[in-house]
């Protein structure tokens, strides 16, 4: 069937390559797919999609020989020996079964791993407060503890007092904008903390309305890992020019808001419909810097979303569209740390952490996810996008970088979520859309 439109190709592609095969067994008729080169008579579409198959064969590989089969009989084996209640009482305490202590891991292959512990405590203090936690370690140097108090004062709205401390010397950097190279990696050790008191207003099932106010602060130190050369030492040896900010942290103001609509229904309802989100970030840092202007800047951006349930059964297919901006309040620079980020948990997952950073960023994405087990998920995306100059300054489709990845993630409470990953990245189009970066991800998530 001809395709005049890439992006529908990479959501066929994706279906086709990732989505349940539990009926295969039952349909014996069903004709094997077709990874042929493409035949005559196609269309430019059929040119375009055939790099985003290249790159997505090796995840179906990995998705059915390394997640689907061996994932399907570990679920027979914990359905038959019902895990699930025996692993989640022996970590459940109190009288009213009120505090729940889970151990956690996480192993992002190219950063250091870590080990501690989420926990929640239901009717902290009074019945409608919630104290959730979370810390992770792997020696002094990869430190992160955070902590969110959740006050109800009623179903819809929530009060909030949030902390944090992260401190890391794993951090990659790559250079700033959008044709720094994956070989060009170095680390740097920094730390940042926060803490803030919040509002939330929740309207709908997925809707609503969440803003903080409180402090913020960033501090850099000595040090690298992993074998990698330290951006300090980099900057030294001519590599690279020294990032906006780096060396200089600060420790200021930080206000936060969001506004979220998704007309989507909590499970077991079908998972279509449509979703709209604005967000923004402002710093004023308290200290300034002598002779250099003050700073403050604000982060800003938003998401336009779709999702069609194929079967009316979680089998969900989406595309949502993001941009990200980041501006000057003031004349001092923005530290580089601040700016728009792609890869890790953000947008562009096939990335680690950090791999691309510019002053705005663009990126379409493409997913579908379908029912694994009662408490898991199997994912697979495909997006395209990169980071570029002010408001989008240099902005090229030539510029588009792919990112893709396969593999399951827990369903529920997204505070101590359980995901693996494979992923991989892309040169820009430009640059034959080489694949050179690889990422796995095994664990849970850092929570909150």
């Amino acid at each position: 069937m001809r395709r005049s439109s890439f992006f529908i190709h990479l959501a066929v592609l994706c279906a086709l390559l990732f989505g349940s095969r539990t009926a295969a067994a039952d349909d014996e008729k069903r004709e094997p797919m077709d990874y042929g080169a493409p035949k005559p008579k196609t269309d430019a579409g059929d040119v375009l999609a055939w790099p985003a198959r290249v790159v997505l064969f090796p995840l179906f590989l990995v998705n059915e020989f390394v997640l689907r089969r061996p994932l399907g009989a570990l679920v027979r084996a914990a359905e038959s020996g019902q895990w699930i209640e025996k692993v989640t009482d022996f970590f459940t305490f109190g009288p009213r079964k009120q505090v729940v202590v889970f151990p956690s891991a996480l192993f992002d292959f190219g950063l250091l791993p870590s080990v501690g512990f989420n926990a929640t405590w239901k009717y902290f203090l009074t019945d409608p407060n919630t104290l959730a936690l979370h810390f992770g370690t792997w020696g002094p140097n990869w430190i992160v503890a955070r902590g969110t108090d959740t006050y109800d004062l009623d179903k819809h709205n929530k009060l909030t007092m949030t902390g944090s401390f992260w401190r890391r010397q794993d951090n990659p950097f790559y250079g700033m904008g959008p044709l720094s190279r994956q070989d060009d990696r170095v680390r740097y050790a920094a730390s940042t903390y926060d803490a803030a008191p919040g509002y939330r207003h929740e309207f709908g099932s997925s809707s609503y309305f969440e803003t903080t106010f409180g402090m913020r602060g960033l501090k850099f130190y000595e040090g690298a890992c992993c074998g990698d050369q330290s951006l300090q030492n980099a900057i030294i040896a001519g590599k690279f020019q020294s990032p906006p900010g780096y060396g200089r942290g600060f420790i200021g103001v930080a206000q936060h808001a969001a506004l979220a609509l998704d007309s989507r229904e909590e499970r077991p309802a079908p998972g279509s419909g449509v979703r709209f989100e604005v967000h923004e970030d402002m710093v004023f840092p308290l200290d300034p810097i002598a002779g250099e202007p003050r700073r403050s800047w604000i982060r800003y951006g938003g998401e336009i979303g779709a999702a069609i349930d194929l079967t009316g059964k979680q089998r969900v297919l989406s595309l949502t569209l993001n941009a990200d901006l980041v501006d000057k309040l003031s004349p001092g620079e923005i530290p580089f740390t601040e700016q728009v980020t792609l890869g890790g948990d953000k947008l562009m997952r096939g990335y680690l952490r950090n791999r691309l950073i510019g002053q705005s960023a663009a990126v379409a994405t493409i997913q579908y996810t379908w029912p694994v087990w009662v408490f898991l998920d199997g994912v697979a995306a495909v997006s395209a996008g990169n980071v570029f100059g002010t408001h989008f300054d240099g902005f090229d489709a030539g510029l588009a970088r792919l990112s893709a990845n396969v593999g399951v993630r827990s369903n529920g409470d997204r505070d101590s979520g359980f995901e693996a990953t494979f992923g991989v990245g892309t040169e820009p189009i430009d640059q034959n859309f080489k694949v050179n970066s690889f990422r796995i991800l095994i664990g849970s998530h850092h929570g909150f």
